[in-house]
């Protein structure tokens, strides 16, 4: 048993290495397609605050003009996407809706009528939480919401500041 025990105590002599058992670990990494939605405040990102203005201007009450107006972004929001990737947008029915429509009112609780469209020929509407697809292939790393807007002035309207408040969401 001693010299058992003195052998394998005794350095290995060359040509009689010994080796160490080997394992491997795998590295991965799965990149999927997505949006990156910015406006440089920090925070949890689940509201960003403003996209923006639509503005229809100033008109006589007695005006009964047809309006249009698009989505001026003036908020700095960035919204960047995977080019192809499928975004779809849904837009709530704003503070004032009534009947499946927009509506503005003013201070003094008048109201007026307003419509979306998807479209500056305003032949595709934005219905209240429709779907609308976004273009993600133009240009991916700055894309616009195609907000545009119509109202048709009823004339005799009390004067006053307009206005509605609306909710973007944004899928994908």
């Amino acid at each position: 048993m001693a010299a058992a025990l003195l052998t394998s105590l005794m350095p290995v002599q060359e040509g009689m290495a010994q080796t160490a058992p080997q394992t491997s670990f795998q590295v991965a990494a799965t990149i999927s397609e997505g949006c990156l939605v910015d406006n440089g405040i920090p925070g949890d990102g689940a509201s960003l605050g403003s996209l923006g203005a639509l503005d229809f201007g100033t008109a006589s009450s007695l005006s009964q003009q047809t309006r249009t107006s698009m989505l001026v972004d003036s908020a700095g929001v960035t919204l960047s996407c995977t080019p192809g990737l499928a975004l779809i947008m849904r837009i709530d029915g704003g503070l004032h809706a009534s009947g499946g429509v927009r509506h503005m009112e003013s201070d003094a609780g008048a109201s007026l009528a307003y419509a979306l469209f998807a479209d500056a020929s305003h032949q595709q509407a934005i219905g209240i939480d429709a779907s609308i697809a976004v273009d993600t292939l133009s240009d991916p790393n700055h894309i616009s919401l195609p907000i545009h807007g119509r109202l048709t002035l009823p004339g005799a309207r009390p004067p006053g500041v307009y206005t509605d408040r609306l909710s973007v969401t944004l899928e994908w």
